[in-house]
């Protein structure tokens, strides 16, 4: 079973790293300082299952980055937790017309959002693949494995590390996607796996 990616979005290092220290048992934790930087990921092709964002950073606020996200259809799908010390109902209010999924003051208390990203998760577990069926049916069972891993911005060593397959057996899987989806480069794939 594939382990939870979770998204924490803050300009606190030091919250950051109490978030990957407290879910890291759980869950596969990427850490971002700013909405620039996880906007980045994010546009890369990195899909987390949810995502945990301050509302007061520099540049762009909480608000702002959940207003491209909204934008995107696909990371219009996922979960956003809002984590911040703003108290003000009004902020809360704004959060979750902005989409949010939930709003979590600081300082929070660490079984109750544990407990609040469970029921998040809960609600998007039952995921569909993201690899349209029409390319799905053309693959064997490793190659829809290795092609969902690719879709989500996984690298060929990451892969290989994901799935406990060789570096070299993905590289050969990798090629014969190509070929079935006449794919030329790495690109291409990725654009084609995405039609």
């Amino acid at each position: 079973m594939n382990v939870p990616k979770i998204m924490a979005i803050d300009d606190d290092m030091e919250m950051l790293k109490q978030l990957a220290l407290m879910l890291g048992g759980q869950y596969d934790v990427s850490v971002m300082t700013s909405a620039k930087q996880a906007l980045d990921s994010l546009n890369r092709g990195y899909l987390p299952d949810l995502i945990l964002l301050d509302v007061m950073m520099p540049e762009t606020d909480g608000f702002s980055m959940m207003e491209h996200l909204q934008k995107n259809p696909e990371h219009k799908k996922i979960p956003v937790i809002f984590l911040t010390g703003m108290t003000d109902a009004d902020d809360e209010i704004r959060g979750l017309k902005l989409g949010g999924s939930d709003y979590i003051r600081k300082p929070f208390v660490r079984e109750v959002l544990l407990a609040r990203i469970s029921v998040q998760l809960s609600k998007t577990s039952v995921k569909q693949e993201h690899v349209p069926p029409r390319i799905t049916a053309l693959l064997t069972e490793n190659e829809k494995k290795v092609a969902e891993e690719l879709y989500q911005g996984y690298t060929g060593k990451e892969i290989s590390e994901k799935l406990y397959y060789s570096y070299s057996y993905v590289k050969k899987v990798i090629a014969s996607l190509k070929s079935k989806l006449n794919a030329d480069t790495s690109v291409e794939l990725m654009r084609k796996l995405r039609e």
